[in-house]
């Protein structure tokens, strides 16, 4: 079994993949304050609910975009599971080209997410979207490169700045109101939020189609908040949501650099 970590900046989201199957999946706090022991006890309690033995654990990768959770998580690996996990480093095969103009800028979950969407997809010119502490667009070409895409505030972080900076504004859930005229100060928040987010996404792909030349474009929405958001308010037709994109993007960048799948220590 390969164990894959996504670090992002608020939530770790972890897999476990049997094959090319997600058998475990969970998402955790990223807390900079855990040592490689809490982080295992946790991660042992949730596998060890599932059923599943650590000892069958022969592999690991970690994509992350906070590198100080990084050196934790790789501790923990090399300490309770005997592994050395794979990372996406200079040398990393991807399979897609990364295009951007400096590449090292790239998150770990923007590539994953790019490269799932290719081999899940192929030969289209493809957007994924995703949803989570920012809001990210990655663009995939028909030919396989990766080009490039549009980062904006996540959808709880644009909440917590309207919380947390305003006086008499009060904290909501996220979940679409009936009318685009909030008629209380909830639902005129939730418009502004999730309607806003819509009308972004519909503007901005068409700006991609318009900048790609192109009529029609694959959309993939995943993260965290993906099911938030009603695919019938897109304007673009050829949506698919899949919350498990990335780590299934960071599976696939693994068995791309491992020959045998098992990296022991």
């Amino acid at each position: 079994m390969v164990l894959v970590f996504n670090i992002g900046n608020t939530n770790i989201s972890i897999g476990t993949f049997q094959g090319n199957t997600l058998v475990f999946k969970a998402r955790i706090r990223t807390n900079i304050n855990y040592t490689e022991d809490q982080y295992f006890a946790v991660l042992y309690a949730l596998l060890t609910k599932e059923g599943i033995d650590t000892a069958d654990i022969d592999g690991a990768f970690i994509g992350s975009v906070v590198p100080g959770i990084t050196r934790i998580i790789t501790h923990m690996a090399r300490k309770y599971f005997r592994v050395e996990p794979v990372t996406i480093n200079g040398k990393s095969k991807i399979g897609i080209r990364n295009l951007y103009k400096n590449k090292k800028e790239v998150g770990d979950d923007r590539l994953a997410n790019a490269a799932a969407a290719r081999a899940q997809y192929g030969k289209k010119e493809l957007v994924v979207i995703d949803f989570g502490t920012g809001t990210t667009f990655d663009v995939v070409t028909s030919t396989g490169g990766y080009i490039g895409g549009v980062i904006m505030p996540g959808l709880n972080l644009m909440l917590q700045s309207l919380f947390s900076r305003t006086a008499k504004l009060p904290q909501v859930d996220l979940k679409f109101p009936k009318n685009v005229i909030g008629d209380t100060t909830e639902t005129s928040i939730q418009s502004g939020l999730l309607n806003g987010l819509i009308g972004s996404i519909n503007h901005l792909i068409e700006g991609i189609k318009k900048e790609r030349g192109i009529k029609k474009i694959k959309v993939v929405l995943t993260g965290g908040d993906a099911d938030l958001i009603p695919v019938k308010l897109l304007k673009e037709k050829d949506v698919t949501v899949d919350k498990d994109l990335t780590l299934k993007g960071f599976k696939l960048i693994y068995d791309i650099n491992t020959k045998t799948g098992r990296v022991k220590i």
